[in-house]
């Protein structure tokens, strides 16, 4: 095969794509949990489900999208120094327009600036053979959460407490606190889902046997650590029910969505215990490692199954190519429905919005609006140097 030629794309992981986006939408659309008759709480399927992990996803997506970004530049010709050129550019247009579009929405934790200080520091790792990047992100998931919760403890109040935005550049310390440890997305862990992308798009993602292998081993640890987390949380119960100051029958719903109303896990996060929740965007060691396996399960299990079903799996895929254009859409579009239409009513128009520029797109094969957007001004677009110079003459 001519290594300069393009390869064909990957409709597992724009599919894996999609499903991070949807994801992301129920979690921002719907509760994570819903009051019985009997006065207890219960999480919701979208707090049991789709909250935290689907976010996970989208990081480790950045990073496979980024080692497929880079193959693509040096196949056009780009030197090493251009290459990193697009990528910085790339990574500040997209931590400007969660800036921009952050204070639109302040019910929703937009993501977008840790995503584009991810795509700023990620390169870093590029050098790293796969072994190595294997290695490095694997360590990071392992040790980072049990260095960042004495931190996030110490630092506890010493955050945004909204989205990040320009105004914020005036007080660089608390941003930083913010973005690296106290926030919502803390970079600090969730760099090395980042690296975990670099490492799953350094392996041969189209061979069918490495889909199945990230399909079988990433749903076997994620079923695993889900099940060492209540295993091992279920033994202080009682202790989150007096840090948390909830009733012992709320603990459980608690653990699972995270949140109650006017109640959270912060206060039990002094608890050496706290390591051991499975409890979505807790930072836990227990979740960051279960979420990062069910995303490599999701990825395995979308390139095994979407490249088998024709025009449906193309018409998946054609969705999943324009993640920054739907994510930035529905922050927008969010506050202008949330108080007028029921949340299922929102979703599923959100959902055919979805259909309808994915099949634009994979009846067009074309780029999304923002994606086209960023490719142009980063420069990923331009020709590299010297590629249509006259020859010399003789």
């Amino acid at each position: 095969m001519d290594p300069t030629s393009k390869p064909p794309r990957l409709l597992g992981v724009d599919a894996a794509r999609l499903a991070a986006i949807l994801g992301m939408f129920a979690a921002h659309v719907f509760s994570l949990y819903e009051r019985g008759p009997e006065g207890a709480y219960s999480p919701t399927f979208t707090g049991a489900v789709a909250s935290g992990r689907a976010s996970v996803l989208f990081m480790i997506l950045a990073g496979v999208s980024l080692t497929l970004l880079t193959r693509s530049l040096a196949r056009k010709g780009f030197s090493n120094p251009k290459v990193y050129s697009v990528l910085a550019l790339r990574a500040l247009i997209i931590a400007v327009l969660g800036m921009l579009i952050g204070p639109s929405n302040e019910g929703v934790a937009v993501i977008l600036v840790h995503y584009g200080l991810l795509f700023l520091l990620l390169p870093l790792a590029l050098r790293l053979s796969r072994a190595t990047v294997w290695v490095v992100s694997a360590l990071w998931l392992l040790i980072m959460p049990i260095l960042w919760r004495p931190l996030a403890h110490t630092w506890a109040g010493q955050d945004l407490g909204h989205n990040p935005t320009f105004t914020d550049l005036l007080t660089p310390g608390l941003l930083l606190k913010d973005v690296l440890v106290t926030g919502y997305y803390p970079l600090m862990v969730w760099f090395g889902f980042g690296l975990l992308g670099i490492a799953l798009g350094r392996t041969p993602l189209a061979s069918p046997a490495t889909a199945a292998k990230l399909a079988a081993g990433g749903a076997g640890t994620a079923m695993a650590m889900l099940a060492l987390g209540w295993v091992a949380t279920s033994r202080f119960f009682d202790r989150i029910a007096a840090a948390a100051q909830v009733q012992l029958s709320d603990v459980g719903a608690l653990v699972v969505a995270g949140r109650l109303p006017r109640v959270t896990l912060d206060p039990f996060m002094a608890d050496p215990a706290y390591l051991w929740l499975p409890t979505a965007h807790s930072t836990s060691l227990v979740f960051t490692l279960h979420a990062a396996a069910c995303a490599v399960a999701a990825i395995g299990v979308m390139q095994l199954v979407v490249p088998k079903l024709g025009r449906l799996g193309a018409f998946l895929a054609g969705a999943g190519r324009a993640p920054l254009t739907l994510y930035a859409g529905h922050i927008l579009l969010l506050p202008l429905m949330q108080d007028y239409l029921p949340p299922m009513t929102i979703w599923w128009i959100l959902c055919a919005a979805t259909a309808a520029l994915g099949l634009w797109l994979a009846l067009t094969k074309a780029t999304g609006p923002l994606e086209y957007v960023v490719r142009v001004l980063s420069g990923a677009d331009a020709e590299p140097p010297g590629k249509n110079a006259a020859p010399p003459p003789r």
